[in-house]
């Protein structure tokens, strides 16, 4: 029996090797003993928790287990968007939250799957300012994920992910993430109340042969901010979209892979208020300069076709041809890593416009200081112009910093600082202004695991 499973469980491996997986902002990129990446862009999304390992090579039915947990802690944020056009006043205030968890992974020969659920409550005290009526919320987030081999040489693999939550850290941590053509935009806006947020992904990997892979991805996103208001408030665009992509990807050698792929997005804005439609062709190549640091880069042709709807003037048509570039560079060592990383591509504007031309740059180091002591430092500049109106976007520069320390086995305390600077010129209902916040947090969380079936 176990002669037949041991090489189900390379195989397994091998594919999964191949298939476009979720970048997140960890900043870390392949050790010594991991094998080359595939090429160029890989479906990248913002999730409130890491997935887990889906290595099957080390990973069996007997890891699998249940995790149970809790976290605490406080968040002050000094300045929030002024109420009407042109009002200096700050809006500063605190949260403070406690939210339970649960967390469920199972390893089998051929399926791996994960579920987690927490639900808390968070107390959002207004100090200055007008209050926005939000001083308690029941946050709740949700994930679930699945990859399962399909066939000797097919594989399927999705991931869903939920949050409802009046944290600004809660959308701030993405900021240091490292942009991707299929995500160039991680988060940009800011909301400073309750919001919701979804993002789905499935994907269909096939392996032609050692060195060529198949790959087709499908994607959800959803954002609803509480803030959305015309007429009295700051117009965070709520967001609807769906993409689609497939990829091709071949292996040259060891060190060097170069690919293609077709991508298709649709964004809906403020349900209906503008809706686009991006298209890219993209060409990649990946290239392993040592085993412990990789670049890639993309480059290829987009075009852009939108409808927005003005009340009281008409409907207006626009399009656009322009190019999709970037590139991701990934360094470590055994207590050091370094990810860097720049895009410019038609997305989302973050909350602040819609459909936009994005430039962005993305760098974050990371180091072990201690045996239970570890150390973050990032930043981010970006430039969103709209593709509509030219005159209307906004730039910022984002930089965070932040540490985690292991009190005990399970046991663990973080800190988060952040600083955020922001012009913008000619946004909707907003005009032309400067916006400055900063932001620190510290949370103290504490995990139990037991295997399952044990």
């Amino acid at each position: 029996m176990t002669r037949r499973i041991g090489p189900s469980l390379l195989l397994a491996a091998v594919l999964y090797g191949s298939c476009a997986l979720a970048q997140t902002d960890t900043g870390t990129s392949p050790d010594e003993s991991s094998p080359p990446t595939q090429p160029g862009p890989k479906p990248a999304f913002t999730y409130p928790d890491a997935a887990p390992s889906l290595d099957f090579l080390t990973s069996s039915i007997e890891n699998s287990s249940i995790t149970l947990g809790i976290s605490t802690g406080f968040a002050y944020d000094s300045n929030g968007y002024p109420n009407t056009v042109g009002n200096a006043t700050t809006n500063d205030r605190w949260l403070y939250d406690v939210a339970p968890s649960v967390r469920i992974q199972q390893f089998l020969p051929k399926l791996v799957w994960h579920a987690g659920y927490s639900g808390g409550l968070q107390i959002y005290d207004q100090v200055n300012g007008r209050s926005n009526g939000n001083s308690n919320l029941y946050s709740q987030s949700a994930t679930g994920g699945f990859l399962w081999q399909l066939a000797k040489h097919w594989q399927l693999g999705g991931n869903e992910s939920y949050r409802y939550s009046a944290n600004p850290f809660d959308s701030y941590l993405t900021i240091p993430g490292t942009p991707t053509a299929n995500n160039p935009n991680p988060v940009s806006y800011y909301p400073l109340t309750n919001f919701t947020q979804n993002n789905a992904d499935i994907s269909l990997t096939y392996q032609l042969s050692k060195q060529d892979t198949l790959a087709f991805t499908g994607t959800e996103t959803y954002r609803d901010t509480s803030t959305y208001n015309l007429v009295t408030a700051v117009p965070f665009y709520n967001l609807t979209s769906y993409g689609g992509r497939a990829s091709y990807s071949h292996q040259l050698s060891p060190r060097f892979s170069l690919g293609a792929g077709y991508d298709f997005n649709s964004l809906d804005f403020g349900a209906g208020q503008q809706r686009s439609g991006v298209q890219t062709i993209s060409f990649t190549t990946s290239y392993l300069i040592r085993p412990n640091m990789t670049i890639s880069v993309w480059i290829g042709p987009e075009y852009t076709s939108t409808k927005t709807v003005v009340p009281f003037f008409g409907v207006f048509h626009d399009s656009l041809w322009s190019t999709s570039v970037g590139a991701d560079f990934g360094w470590r060592s055994a207590r050091n890593s370094v990810h860097v990383g720049f895009v410019r591509r038609v997305s989302d504007g973050g909350g602040l416009i819609a459909t936009s031309q994005v430039n962005s740059v993305t760098g974050t180091y990371r180091r072990l200081l201690a045996y239970k002591l570890s150390a973050l430092v990032g930043g981010r500049w970006m430039k969103d112009t709209s593709t509509t109106v030219q005159s209307r976007s906004f730039d910022n520069y984002a930089l965070n910093t932040g540490a985690t320390y292991q009190i005990a086995k399970s046991l663990n305390a973080t800190v988060d600082y952040s600083h955020i600077h922001q012009n913008q010129s000619n946004v909707f209902l907003i005009g032309q202004s400067i916006y400055s916040d900063n932001r620190v947090g510290v949370t103290i969380s504490y995990e139990w695991s037991h295997p399952l079936g044990r």
